[in-house]
């Protein structure tokens, strides 16, 4: 009898159906989100601007000797040298004012990119933002790295296959300027059976190489397969303690929970990232398959450091563009962005004493997120649908 009349009194409350709620509630998320953002890029920002115009040069300055020197660029692609040789030519700081710009234009043509394919003005204006107050993006920035340009390449080229996948595959190749980048797209056209474009991506990034080694000279090629086989598995033997604790692959991750990087360990939880990449692609389509490929970049290499996390902001972009749920879509969005920022927040950069232990101020909830993001799309389901010439 209670349960009865409790059950009657409901409708007298006249409680307004969820679809009436959810306008509002979507627009007061995302007026939060982009005050979020807007606190978070006034945080980094202003360093950011004096940093890159003004220097310090940061790691640029390995960039600009090599190139103008014409040398190789240790385990980045030897095409690199050749790009940034004509910059190399200019003064180093004008080089860097020069370089700082080209990636201010890859930053904002990433969030245009971005905003493009969502609805409303404040959802345009919250992933617009996702991508330009991106921590680790700003730390590129200032450093004078090639995130932000690799960004836009991923980013370029997983859309640019949806008109004419073969253009869309020569973009992907210009990931190969920092090798590990290129391995996730890679084996998702692997997995998809896409055995042209595949070729189509390794021959660009092959002769690129080449172009470069020719010019080089020819013993780099040697070189440069010694420095690639003296890496060898354990990424953590060519870096002090405190460089190790700045990698947001599954090493850094480890160094943050209090652990040893144990090279076998790193093995295992490479194993299951491949494992969960996979399995996603397996079950979703195209366009879901890309947003993966871009989450699994970092989770399927054993060195990234954390200004490379900048490559978020092409995963923002193409999760957007997935043809996912606007609600689930948002929610994986915010999650990464969150863990970026405490990530970023828990790293420790720059310090004081370069031969300190490794250590953090916290978990890199970043590196477990990316791979929850990626199952998470993988349980939206649905199967691959039969490849179209010319597309994807």
């Amino acid at each position: 009898m209670i349960l009865a009349r409790s059950t009657a009194i409901v409708p007298a409350w006249r409680l307004p159906a969820a679809g009436a709620l959810a306008r509002p509630l979507a627009r007061a998320a995302l007026l939060a989100a982009i005050g979020v953002e807007l606190a978070v890029l006034a945080a980094y920002l202003p360093d950011t601007v004096r940093q890159g115009w003004n220097g310090p040069i940061g790691d640029f300055h390995n960039l600009y000797i090599r190139s103008r020197h014409l040398d190789l660029m240790n385990l980045y692609s030897p095409a690199v040298t050749l790009a940034l040789f004509p910059i190399a030519r200019l003064p180093e700081l004008a080089a860097f004012r020069a370089w700082f710009v080209i990636n201010v234009l890859c930053v904002l043509a990433a969030a245009y990119l971005a905003q493009a394919c969502v609805r409303g003005a404040e959802a345009r204006i919250a992933a617009a933002l996702a991508v330009l107050s991106l921590p680790q993006m700003h730390y590129a920035l200032r450093l004078g790295h090639l995130t932000p340009l690799l960004t836009l390449a991923a980013l370029a080229g997983f859309l640019l296959m949806r008109r004419n996948a073969r253009w869309g595959a020569v973009v992907l190749s210009l990931l190969s300027l920092k090798p590990q980048y290129a391995v996730a797209p890679f084996l998702w056209l692997l997995v998809r059976r896409q055995w042209r474009l595949a070729a189509t991506m390794l021959a660009a990034a092959a002769a690129m190489a080449t172009v470069a080694f020719v010019a080089i000279g020819p013993g780099s090629v040697v070189t440069f397969a010694r420095l690639w086989l003296d890496w060898g598995p354990d990424s953590t033997n060519k870096l002090l303690p405190t460089q190790q604790s700045w990698m947001y692959s599954w090493p850094g991750f480890l160094i943050s929970a209090g652990l040893r990087p144990d090279p076998l360990l790193t093995l295992d939880l490479l194993a299951l990232s491949a494992a969960v990449v996979v399995v996603a692609w397996l079950r979703v389509d195209a366009a879901k398959g890309a947003a993966v490929a871009a989450l699994a970049m970092i989770p399927l290499t054993p060195y990234a450091q954390f200004y490379d996390a900048g490559l978020l902001a092409a995963a923002f972009a193409l999760i957007l563009h997935a043809g996912l749920r606007p609600g689930l879509a948002a929610a994986i969005v915010a999650a990464l962005y969150a863990a970026a920022v405490v990530t970023q927040a828990n790293t420790i950069f720059p310090v004081r004493d370069m031969l300190a232990d490794a250590h953090t101020d916290g978990l890199y909830w970043l590196t477990p997120a990316l791979l929850l993001a990626i199952g998470a799309i993988a349980m939206t389901g649905r199967a691959p649908e039969a490849p179209e010439a010319g597309r994807w």
